[in-house]
Formats: C-alpha cells, structure tokens, sequence
C-alpha cells in the first residue's frame, strides 16, 4: 500500500510537469522565442544557454498564451509601485505560481488519503493539482490588486496629515510650491508633493506635473481632487487656504471612521476566536466524562 502511494505521487508530479512541457514546446517554437526576447528590452534576454533565462523566457509566453494580459498591465505595476519588477517578471509569477500550487495539491490530496485510510485515486489527485494549479496562475493577479489596493490606503492615509500641515504652512505666509515641499516627508503624498513643487518651480505646466503624479499612484478621488486643487491655485496665481484646511479635516475625519471601523473589525474577529476556544473546552469538558462512562458501562 505504501508503494501505491509513492507511485501515485510520483505519477501525478510527473504528470503535471509532462503537461507544462508539452505545453512549453508546442506553443514556444525556440527560434522565435529567442528572437522576440532579445528584441524586448523589458523581457528576458536569451543570450546563451549560460545565462539561465530559457525556462524564464518559455514560461513568459506560455502565460502570456494562456492569459493575455491587456494594454494596462504596465499602468497596473507602475500604480503599485512595481510590485513585480516588470511584466516579464508578473509572467514568469504566474507560471512558477501554477506549478507549486500545483505540486501542493497533489502532495496535499495524497496526505489526506493516507491520513484517512482512503485507497490513493490518481483521477482525484491530478484533480486536485490541476484546481490548485489553476488558483496558483491566478495569484499574482489577486497579488498585484491588493498591493494596488493597500497602497491607495497608505496615500488617503497620509493624506490626512500632508494637508493639514499644507495648510498650516500657507496660513503662515508660505506660497504653495513651499508648503508642498515642505511634506516631502509622508510617505507617498509628500513624495508627491515633492516632485510637484520641483517640477512646477522649473516653469513646466501644472498640468502636465499633475497629470506625471497621477499616473505614478493608484487611482484615488481624494487625491485627484487635491491635485485639481492644486492646479487651480497655480493657474489663478493665489493661495486658497480654506479648501486646503477643508480637505484636511475632511480626510482627519475619514481616518478617524476608518481606525474605529477596524477596531470594530479586530474586536469582532477576537470575540469569534476567543468563543472557539471556549466551545472547544466545554465540549471536552462535557463529552469526555460522557464517554468514560459509556465505555464502563459496555456501550463501546
């Protein structure tokens, strides 16, 4: 029996590789492979067997065959801060993730029929591998939109700091493209800030700036609303100081509701765990004695 196991495993493991390199081989003729990488500044290049990047190159087109991503992969990565260095590099993720995945399930589905005594079903097990492969290929999707997605966050975050103190400076006498460099420190927004107060202080237009650091962010109201703000004072030559100071408390306000909405969440999520715990005990307690005594009595 534990021949047939091992022998189960090993077919499945071997299957699935057998499937990725047919696969590979029909789909990625060597000589154009080699050509279109080394033609794609962002791909891999194939200069040599040596240089190791073959098996990167194959699995890049064989994830761009079976998902084509489209125009806006680029705009996704640069939003998330280049979460994955380059769309060669999300490809080659997609791949690698489809495989371990998949080399999971299988090993994962085997464990579980030994551990309860079912007879190892190589339909079952290559089931398994092919479901978790597929939810492997899809994982630096879900990957690359949640940190897209943590990092809209972080900027209305920092958002409701940058422009209170923006508004503190122009109160003070300062002109904008000051106060805007004066937050280079928070985060993303100063950073923002920073680029628009050098950009705007060279004499390039306001709206080409903004329009540079929108597309370096997540897409974010808030922030597309500060930015028209900005542009409008530039282009009026005045400092509007209580939209600013508006803003400001309106995004305070906002991360205030956003801190007790997850201390809510956490409390919750604390409460369900801790109520776990104690059904968990109160049935040992109960059912354990129970048992005992339906053992003496001969009912076992």
């Amino acid at each position: 029996m534990d021949q047939a196991y091992i022998y189960a495993g090993a077919f499945g493991l071997l299957t699935g590789i057998g499937i990725f390199l047919i696969f590979a081989s029909l789909s990625v003729p060597l000589t154009a492979a080699t050509r279109r990488s080394m033609g794609e500044s962002t791909g891999p290049r194939l200069g040599g067997m040596a240089e190791g990047n073959i098996t990167r190159a194959l699995m890049v087109d064989l994830s761009k065959r079976i998902k084509p991503e489209g125009g806006d992969l680029e705009d996704r990565l640069r939003r998330s801060g280049w979460f994955y260095k380059s769309a060669a590099d999300f490809h080659a993720r997609r791949i690698l993730a489809s495989l371990v995945f998949g080399m999971l399930g299988i090993l994962i589905s085997v464990a579980a029929m030994v551990a309860l005594g079912i007879p190892v079903r190589v339909l079952f097990v290559a089931a398994a591998g092919t479901l978790m492969a597929v939810l492997g290929f899809f994982f630096p999707d879900r990957s690359l939109d949640g940190a897209i997605r943590k990092r809209r966050e972080v900027l209305k975050r920092e958002m409701g700091f940058g422009l209170e103190k923006i508004s503190l400076f122009l109160q003070s006498g300062s002109d904008l493209l000051e106060a805007l460099a004066q937050t280079s420190s928070l985060g993303l927004f100063g950073r923002a800030c920073s680029v628009i107060a050098a950009q705007a202080g060279t004499g390039r237009p306001i709206s080409e700036v903004c329009s540079m650091v929108r597309e370096e962010l997540p897409v974010t109201p808030e922030f597309d609303e500060f930015l028209q703000l900005v542009q409008t004072s530039i282009a009026k030559g005045q400092e509007i100081i209580e939209p600013f100071r508006q803003r400001a408390t309106s995004m305070r306000e906002m991360l205030r509701r956003a801190i007790i909405e997850e201390g809510q969440r956490a409390s919750i999520r604390v409460t369900l765990i801790t109520s776990v715990f104690v059904l968990a005990a109160s049935m040992i307690v109960i059912f354990i004695p129970l048992l005992m005594i339906l053992d003496q009595q001969g009912i076992f």
